[in-house]
């Protein structure tokens, strides 16, 4: 009698394991059904996880490296903290422009006011340059029924605007206007100085409506100088959502798009809307503008969000050493009307998002009878205007109770890198980082300092007990009594530190009655 060898066994076993397999899956010539392998019990609630910082980032990464250029270094998250003792962390919100808003609708082409606002800020001339949209339907020559004509504007100053009559299209027969596309708002704009085409340097995403196009979507337009526009592709760069379906048809009308200098790639942050007409977000790329990644979940409520909020939106933006994005989110209770207010959010890689703080406000909704009380929309990359961030949103009344709307432009501000600080009272706190991989030798922060406050900043050991480094200890570092955006770091016998090469140190930070915003070595 022959008996089978150990290999025979292992294969006999496979076998009946593969027979075993197929017998649980339809039959041959029936489909899988497209969530066969799919488990939704918690659909769509865990989505929540993917913008929890703890949640996602699991491992506690206090004793791993990390290596930082001479990009400002900002508290918004814990990705640099390897502990903190007496601190707290505090949201700071927007202050606004005290001429708000610094822009309204006066033309019959803007309708009920200007909306969807892109600002920048030309390097060359210092001037300020604002795309947007009016809010209203008109005929155009060819007899089709348009909305959303996008306009241009522009400032000396940011606060008080022109609208130059431009001369390009006609709005009930007079070309006497600011419109540089008879339909459709901008949803992204990319300014290109070194296309080799010149009439490819400005680049512009516009959502257009099916009465206006053969497919509803989002077009590419270019331009030699963000007035004179034409399209680029017949053909739509991303399709619009049709219905409220999973799996979703296209993505939802307040997608935007950006050029990702650090990425290095074109980024859609788009609307989802799932069954139920639940909004929510995502994000998908691109190396050309027509060829995209899967648009992806990035961000949804979680359970402490009231049960009537939503994702509106999402505005991210490269900044510093890191991104943040602004998120709006939408409530259809609180108050009985819809409601949209402004979010902080963090990310470290470009395309994994987490929400900072504790749902504060960023710039919080005006009074009940005020012009911004309940519709705030920012643009995104905050202008940097001498120590200051400055934002631009639209926002209104809502029109369910007040259906004659104006909207406006307002200009909320931020002090640079004053997103989040860490705070210290009367007992003195201690902050200490992750170990550094560093290069440069002079140590700045960005803080707040009380009359009777103070901080100081050392090198320690990256090991365990965090042994002083000689020269740079607590004991030698001379406290920063004043506050500022840009202040050095000194020690009694250096103003500057050297480090042996590649070695690695933690900063410790102490600090009472202050507020630290970020920290820098160049």
């Amino acid at each position: 009698m022959n008996l089978p060898t150990a290999e025979g066994i292992i294969a006999m076993c496979k076998a009946r394991l593969l027979v075993l397999a197929l017998s649980a899956l339809p039959a041959l010539g029936q489909s899988l059904p497209a969530d066969w392998h799919v488990d939704k019990t918690l659909y769509p609630k865990a989505y929540g996880l993917l913008d929890n910082e703890q949640l996602m980032f699991p491992v506690d990464m206090s004793d791993w490296p990390v290596r930082i250029d001479g990009a400002h270094q900002l508290f918004v998250d814990d990705y640099l903290m390897a502990s903190a003792e007496n601190i707290t962390r505090q949201v700071h919100p927007a202050r606004k422009h005290p001429a708000n808003p610094v822009m309204r609708g006066e033309h019959p082409w803007e309708g009920i006011g200007p909306m969807f606002p892109i600002v920048r800020r030309d390097e060359k001339t210092g001037r300020f340059r604002m795309w947007y949209a009016g809010w209203t339907r008109y005929t155009l020559a060819s007899g089709v029924s348009a909305r959303f004509p996008t306009l241009y504007a522009e400032s000396e100053d940011g606060i008080r605007w022109s609208k130059p009559q431009l001369g390009l299209h006609a709005y009930e027969g007079s070309k006497a206007n600011n419109i540089i596309i008879p339909a459709g708002n901008l949803y992204g704009l990319i300014i290109d100085a070194n296309d080799p085409d010149p009439n490819r340097r400005y680049k512009g995403i516009v959502w257009h409506e099916p009465q206006y196009v053969a497919r509803e979507g989002y077009y590419l337009y270019t331009s030699p100088d963000g007035l004179h526009w034409s399209r680029a592709r017949e053909e739509p760069l991303a399709i619009s959502l049709l219905g409220y379906a999973m799996p979703q048809t296209g993505i939802g009308d307040t997608s935007v798009f950006r050029w990702d200098e650090r990425l290095r790639r074109y980024v859609g942050d788009v609307k989802f809307v799932l069954p139920g007409k639940f909004r929510c977000r995502g994000m998908m790329e691109s190396d050309d503008l027509i060829h995209w990644t899967r648009p992806r979940m990035t961000l949804y409520p979680d359970a402490l969000d009231a049960p009537d909020s939503q994702v509106y939106g999402h505005l991210s933006f490269a900044y510093e050493s890191m991104w943040l994005g602004f998120l709006r989110m939408m409530h259809t209770q609180r108050v009985g009307w819809k409601q949209t207010t402004v979010e902080l959010t963090a990310s470290r890689d470009g395309r994994h998002w987490t929400r900072v703080g504790r749902r504060e406000e960023f710039i919080p909704l005006g009074g009940p009878d005020d012009w911004d009380a309940d519709y705030h929309e920012p643009t995104w990359d905050p202008i940097l205007v001498g120590d200051d961030l400055w934002i631009y949103y639209r926002s209104a009344r809502a029109l369910e109770r007040d259906p004659k709307r104006p909207n406006g432009i307002g200009l909320a501000m931020v002090r640079r890198d004053g997103f989040v600080s860490l705070n210290a009272g009367q007992t003195p706190g201690v902050v200490l980082t992750r170990p550094l991989a560093v290069s440069g030798n002079a140590l700045f922060i960005s803080a707040e300092i009380l009359p009777d406050g103070w901080i100081k900043a050392a090198f320690v050991e990256p090991g365990p007990g965090g042994k002083p480094i000689e020269n740079y200890s607590l004991d030698d570092a001379v406290p920063v009594t004043k506050g500022g955006v840009q202040l050095p770091v000194t020690w009694k016998n250096a103003s500057t530190f050297k480090l042996p090469a590649n070695a690695q140190a933690r900063l410790k930070f102490q600090m009472a009655n202050a507020k630290l915003y970020a920290f820098w070595i160049q």
